[in-house]
């Protein structure tokens, strides 16, 4: 199984959305359980609704900087990057702003593909450093490991 990354493209966009949401339901399971659902219902109302919202709204702002995955021409994963203030030297910063792996291809190199490739952007625009910010939550567990594996440190 190869993951090809290939550019954003418009008619992508609701595909990944979609998938994105089954990717990310685990964390917000994990919300529930931590939270409550007196809380969680609070905090999350309608999380879909939002988080659907989320990924259409990076993608449309930073379709430039959004990789998409494909396993055998499906896809599979997208992530988007936010490039920082520019000076003279490029700019200064990269955020691997969302990521996101359909379940169904979990533990196939997939999230490390999109990783390194974003990275590999970022260096490309010049970056001076990447950031990734993530959960401590159980549900966040596997995103850590990969940004951990893929050379990100932990900051409280």
């Amino acid at each position: 199984m190869t993951t090809t990354i290939r550019p954003f493209q418009p008619a992508d966009t609701e595909h990944l959305t979609d998938l994105s949401l089954r990717a990310w339901e685990p964390v917000y399971d994990a919300w529930r359980a931590l939270l409550g659902e007196a809380i969680y219902a609070l905090a999350y109302p309608d999380w879909r609704r939002i988080q659907a919202a989320t990924v259409r709204t990076t993608c449309a702002q930073h379709a430039a900087t959004t990789l998409v995955a494909e396993v055998d021409g499906q896809v599979v994963g997208f992530a988007s990057v936010v490039l920082g203030a520019h000076d003279a030297d490029g700019p200064r910063s990269g955020d691997l702003e969302l990521i996101a792996v359909d379940p169904s291809a979990h533990r196939a190199g997939v999230g490390r593909a999109l990783t390194d490739a974003c990275l590999d952007l970022m260096r490309e625009a010049g970056c001076a450093y990447a950031s990734v910010w993530t959960g401590g939550d159980d549900g966040h567990g596997p995103a850590r490991a990969l940004y951990e594996a893929s050379g990100f440190s932990a900051l409280p």
